[in-house]
């Protein structure tokens, strides 16, 4: 009897234990994805924001003038937010423009993601959010495909339609590793 009594009180502690151990009947199986920011470590042009201008040709015997307009850019790091039950990579690009003869002008937001080697890929790109004022703003968010570790970062593209047509861009300051 006591080899009998052994046995069922082995048996309820395996229960017991396994009980606490396993998961609940209608837990969520697959893990809930984590995800860190990075400081960059490549620097491919302006980080977080820049400065561009257009101005008034000068001719060799004028003074360079001062410049007719100039536009601020800025970009955001990424983030990881869960959206309607999908976690997303989100981000933003501004634009802010002074001055004469920029109009039309506005941001354009691209999320890349590296692939090694120094390489990005654009995963994923906005239009542009053309204004006639002096001020635009994208923002959006990419759905985390569950590929496993990657790391992201945005960059925005500025855009202004004055005589000549400028661009530039900025990159995000830290990147953002994904596990999903």
């Amino acid at each position: 009897m006591r080899i009998q009594g052994k046995i069922a009180l082995l048996a309820v502690l395996s229960l017991t234990v396994a009980g606490l151990i396993a998961p609940a009947a209608h837990a969520d199986p697959t893990p809930k994805p984590r995800a860190e920011l990075v400081p960059a470590w490549d620097i491919p042009g302006p980080q977080g924001s820049t400065t561009y201008e257009g101005g008034s040709p000068t001719t060799g015997d004028q003074r360079a003038s001062a410049p007719r307009w100039r536009c601020f850019l800025y970009v955001s790091d990424p983030t990881f937010k869960k959206r309607n039950g999908q976690w997303q990579v989100e981000g933003t690009g501004r634009q802010s423009c002074t001055g004469a003869g920029y109009i039309p002008q506005g941001p354009r937001l691209t999320l890349q993601r590296y692939l090694g080697l120094g390489i990005w890929r654009n995963v994923f790109r906005t239009s542009i959010a053309w204004s006639h004022g002096g001020y635009a703003e994208t923002r959006t968010g990419w759905r985390c495909a569950g590929s496993g570790s990657e790391e992201y970062r945005w960059v925005v593209d500025g855009f202004a339609q004055g005589v000549p047509r400028a661009r530039a861009h900025a990159y995000s300051l830290q990147y953002l590793r994904v596990i999903c």
